[in-house]
């Protein structure tokens, strides 16, 4: 007499539950995948509309004199972007709303040297780059040169509140703020310093080119500055050489920049108000392709020197060109051949040595911690199936609580690392640097493990209840379930680790966010 089959059960021990619950689970994979395919905002590098269209977030740099009195490290093209010897003129007096609440200017810096930078919280182009290299000469400096602060000065005050300028900077100050204040305050009182004291350009963009993120234009410069309050030179803060030669003097490596002869007018480019003074600028059309501009014809030093009462009606202000295809221009200062707002974003390999920098250092190694784990999780769960395919029950069992006791830890040290991410850096994890197949490869590998990974603490806890019960049979039946999800996202989650930390890094980026 043939067997018959217990009701709700089809062949080969599945019930139509699981049958439901595995189609659930692989059409929530087919969606996911699907949403990542089609969703082209998945890849920040992939060129949207907007990014090809965006006005510069810091069209031109400071004049401090002309190429000539430049010193230091160079830009791409091989142009001084160091510029040291400029003449010396005192910042005036200053103070503002700090972002803990206080007030601070320049009584607090008297007889310190510090380091300005010009930013704004909801910027999309260099402001983020400029913030990370800041607070990588801060930490290096930290033991070095413990006296020397840190200023950043909103350039858009009207949305950076001492409230938003606080939360911005959490990251980057890892809640060490004695050494680096965020100032904020009225618009037309730091437009005056900026321009009248530090001689570095800020304008708000005008509506037609204007929205959230593009708001501002203004210097991608900092300022070093001595003790008794005079700028002596600049760095382009999107420049590592640049960054690297600031900290270098810093940490007393290289000699301390000492101020030219003395000025008694600013060398500015533009009044409170952003309305251009003293300096030519020149509009040159990039092609089609959004590539670089093209050099354009150094404006001389006299041009560069000249007073609001020599300008002649050749200098005008920067101006849209309208030959660009894409509706942008290139707005190039004298002496420098490229625009630092159109270098390319920072890319994979800094972005991930630069999150693990501003991680703690209890915090770095968990990721290999949690590889690790998820290795010891599949051992011990193959070992647990070879186990009671050997009808060794007792071995069986103390297997799989070793493996769930192992899935908990890992779970926890997850948990930590993410917490410690979004603390210290504000960013959810290190980006794939791979292309073309292996992008798609790691896409295919992720989503699904992200997705069942949601599923396996709760189908784990289910079969150890039905175990403790001792309904062996629909422990059974949810066991053939969850063994290949648990084993299929341990075996992923060191996949995916070795993926993300030992990719070969001399790939063209591409970038996309890792959730481990």
């Amino acid at each position: 007499m043939p067997c018959e089959t217990p009701p709700g059960t089809l062949r080969r021990g599945m019930t139509r539950k699981s049958l439901i619950l595995g189609a659930v689970l692989w059409t929530l994979v087919g969606a996911a995948l699907l949403f990542q395919f089609r969703n082209p905002s998945a890849d920040p590098n992939s060129g949207s509309d907007r990014e090809k269209k965006s006005t510069p977030s810091e069209p031109v740099d400071s004049a401090e004199g002309s190429p000539a009195d430049a010193e230091g490290g160079g830009d791409a093209d091989g142009q001084n972007s160091v510029h040291i010897g400029f003449p010396a003129k005192t910042l005036p007096e200053f103070r503002f709303d700090e972002c803990m609440g206080e007030k601070f200017g320049s009584e607090e810096l008297k007889g310190k040297r510090w380091v300005a930078s010009f930013i704004f919280t909801s910027c999309t182009q260099t402001c983020p780059t400029i913030t990370r290299a800041v607070m990588e000469v801060h930490d290096r400096v930290a033991k070095a040169a413990p006296d020397v602060m840190f200023v950043s000065f909103s350039v858009f005050p009207q949305y950076d509140t001492p409230e938003v300028l606080a939360k911005y900077s959490e990251p980057y100050t890892k809640g060490h703020r004695e050494r680096w204040k965020f100032l904020t305050g009225r618009q037309q009182d730091i437009y005056e310093l900026i321009v009248k004291g530090f001689g570095q350009y800020v304008k708000e963009n005008p509506e037609e080119s204007r929205y959230p993120g593009v708001e501002v234009a203004h210097s991608n410069r900092v300022v070093l500055v001595n003790e008794d309050g005079i700028p002596v030179a600049t760095f382009l803060g999107t420049v590592a050489e640049d960054m690297v030669h600031l900290r270098r003097i810093l940490q007393g490596q290289e000699e301390f920049p000492q101020p030219g002869a003395s000025a008694t007018g600013g060398l500015t480019f533009s009044s409170s108000d952003g309305s251009p003074l003293g300096i030519q600028f020149q509009v040159v059309p990039g092609d089609s392709s959004g590539d670089s501009a093209t050099e354009a014809t150094p404006a001389s030093p006299d041009q560069a020197s000249e007073t609001p009462s020599d300008r002649t009606e050749e200098s005008k202000p920067p101006e849209t060109d309208s030959s660009e295809s894409d509706g942008s221009a290139r707005l190039l200062p004298p002496g420098n051949s490229i625009l630092t707002a159109y270098q390319a974003p920072i890319s994979v390999d800094e972005f991930n040595a630069d999150l693990q920098q501003r991680l703690p250092e209890w915090a770095r190694p968990l990721p290999a911690i949690n590889a690790g784990l998820n290795s010891l999780a599949t051992v011990l769960l193959m070992s647990g199936w070879m186990a009671i395919r050997r009808k060794q029950k007792s071995l069986h069992r103390n297997l799989m609580i070793s493996a769930f006791v192992t899935s908990v830890i890992f779970l926890l040290c997850y948990l930590v690392y993410h917490w410690a991410l979004g603390k210290y850096t504000g960013e959810h994890g290190r980006k794939f640097s791979g292309e073309g197949v292996a992008a798609i490869v790691y896409q295919l590998i992720l989503w699904p493990h992200i997705i069942l990974a949601v599923f396996v603490p709760l189908l784990a806890v289910r079969v150890f209840m039905h175990a403790f019960a001792e309904r062996w049979d629909d422990h059974r039946r949810l066991a053939r379930i969850t063994f290949p999800i648990w084993m299929f996202v341990s075996v992923t989650g060191v996949i995916i680790y070795a993926m993300l930390y030992h990719w070969p890094s001399d790939v063209t980026p591409r970038v996309t966010t890792a959730l481990i």
